[in-house]
């Protein structure tokens, strides 16, 4: 079992005045949340590098602006931990927990830590949705106006 204390002793950090050391990281095998970023069950491409999370930890998000990071790092008695990095926007890797095994989403300040049981998942930043109006109409209903399923057809 991991608390916040042994989690952010593994890359080297004290717990924050703010936050309770002995909080226990509970090791989940499900959609997770952290601040900005989402775990989720999900296949990888079939051409992804992977390679092992190292003790040290991977700095998956670096905190520009207050220095706070998100660091994925094999748990206790974990060494078959992996990591597989992307290029897109949302996108950042894939990771890869082995049966009998965990890894860990360390915030170094303010969100704690998650515990990731054996699977594989996705890690995606998430991202406020923006509504707009349709940017081009299509074409008005020209069929029986009772039998209209809606205004107008749009194409973004």
């Amino acid at each position: 079992m991991h608390t916040f204390s042994s989690a952010l002793a593994l890359i080297g950090h004290e717990v924050p005045g703010h936050l309770e050391a002995e909080a226990e990281v509970p090791v989940l095998r499900q959609a997770q949340a952290q601040g900005d970023l989402m775990i989720f069950p999900a296949e990888p491409p079939a051409r992804v590098r992977w390679t092992a999370v190292p003790t040290a930890g991977v700095q998956v998000v670096h905190g520009e602006a207050s220095g706070n990071t998100h660091w994925l790092h094999p748990g206790f008695d974990s060494p078959g931990v992996r990591w597989a990095p992307v290029e897109n926007k949302l996108a950042l890797g894939y990771l890869e927990v082995p049966e009998g095994q965990s890894a860990l989403l360390i915030h170094t300040d303010e969100h704690g830590a998650n515990g990731i049981g054996p699977g594989t998942y996705a890690v995606h930043r998430k991202r406020q949705l923006r509504l707009e109006a349709p940017r081009k109409r299509i074409r008005e209903w020209t069929g029986d106006p009772q039998s209209r399923p809606i205004e107008h057809y749009v194409i973004d």
